[in-house]
């Protein structure tokens, strides 16, 4: 492990914080080194933390011969270069982390190699904000023990693999920013498959749709669809089967046509909220995309009651603000802004006390503010461009 180690540092260009000075080959035992833990019986190295040293260089492949290693965190370095396929030797890894956010160099270049798939007992696989390119590999379902995929802000393309389906502990996958593209697969609802999965962030890439049944994905609560070319409700009507659905952002999606109300009907999932996460904020976000038609009179109760925040703001919807929306009396933000939707500020809406944020600007609104709090301390932003509206914190109505 002593030689492992000194090839590890021999690759290393640039080490300006002397985070390797301890790493001398005339210090026999490798144990003392800066960043180095070693089992205290086998004396082989177990971890190596050498996180936010700014090293600069290749990542030696050496590291792959580290046969004891579980832990391996070296991110905010300046890596470049390929990821060695000989990480995939180390069957005993459970943690590696090669985030590459501080670098100016753009990180880690190249695919994620297939050899990957070796690592069956890793739990957590971070290797964001690099430049990684190519596709996910199709062994990365062999990775059974993985509870943590961070693969955010690369260049990722290509489908998701089927095998992904087959990572039955991966509880949170965030491969947002990169360029996965296609359908979702059907695999993603195969039974006993990612039973465990709660978020999947895959916003900004070329994702088109998913599977029309996700109603096996039971500890589903978190889904980030945003800026991908889906076009259609439809193509994402599936969310609407996994049970406890409870945080849904489909902004900016290019979501077009008077879908809205057929979406909905399809019934929104009435989550057991004891078992959400704390991170979790019961919200639908549909802003910035072309919808038209009505929003549904009954919209209030389409939606489960606990819902925090209704976003569908600068799409094309008309008609009247649904009085109904004043059955969910938990929300705490809700925006319709930048619409074509006219009538008034229904009355009932004086129930909703926690809201925090409203917005209905740059609407066709008219008629008098609701003259109670919360409406009356929300500021003129979030009444301006409807030229019929009244009452503070707008001019007062005419007499």
């Amino acid at each position: 492990d002593r030689q492992v180690l000194l090839r590890f540092k021999a690759a290393i260009t640039r080490d300006p914080n002397q985070a390797l000075a301890s790493w001398s080959a005339k210090r026999t035992n490798c144990c003392s080194w800066n960043g180095v833990t070693c089992d205290g019986i086998t004396g082989r190295v177990v971890s190596l933390n050498l996180d936010g040293s700014s090293l600069q260089g290749p990542l030696s492949p050496s590291l792959g011969s580290l046969s004891s290693l579980q832990i391996l965190e070296l991110y905010e370095n300046f890596f470049t270069g390929s990821l060695p396929p000989s990480l995939g030797n180390l069957s005993n890894l459970i943690k590696l982390c090669l985030d590459s956010s501080t670098s100016p160099s753009g990180g880690f270049s190249g695919p994620i190699p297939e050899s990957f798939g070796g690592l069956t007992s890793l739990q957590m696989l971070d290797v964001s904000y690099n430049s990684l390119s190519g596709p996910l590999p199709s062994s990365i379902g062999n990775m059974k023990s993985l509870q943590h995929l961070r693969i955010y802000n690369n260049k990722i393309g290509g489908a998701i693999p089927a095998s992904f389906a087959r990572l039955s502990n991966l509880g949170n996958a965030d491969l947002g920013f990169n360029n996965l593209s296609g359908r979702i697969p059907d695999s993603f609802n195969a039974a006993g498959g990612l039973v465990s999965l709660a978020f999947l962030y895959l916003e900004n890439n070329r994702i088109t749709g998913l599977p029309d049944n996700l109603s096996n994905l039971k500890n589903l609560q978190w889904v980030d669809l945003g800026n991908n070319p889906i076009g259609s409700l439809g193509n994402v009507a599936g969310l609407l089967t996994a049970p406890q659905l409870v945080q849904v952002d489909l902004s900016n999606c290019g979501l077009s046509g008077s879908g809205l109300e057929a979406w909905l009907a399809r019934g929104f999932p009435r989550a057991d909220t004891e078992r959400l996460s704390d991170d979790v904020t019961p919200s639908i976000s549909l802003a910035n995309n072309a919808l038209t038609g009505s929003i549904p009179s009954n919209i209030g109760s389409l939606l489960p009651d606990y819902i925090q925040r209704l976003d569908l703001s600068n799409n094309g919807l008309s008609g009247q603000i649904p009085s109904s929306l004043a059955n969910l009396t938990t929300l705490s933000f809700l925006e319709l802004d930048r619409n074509k939707l006219k009538g008034s500020i229904p009355s009932a809406f004086s129930s909703l006390t926690y809201l925090q944020g409203f917005n209905v600007s740059y609407n066709r609104l008219s008629g008098t503010i609701p003259q109670v709090v919360p409406f009356t301390t929300f500021d003129v932003s979030s009444y301006q461009g409807n030229a019929g509206l009244c009452g503070t914190p707008l001019p007062a109505c005419p007499t």
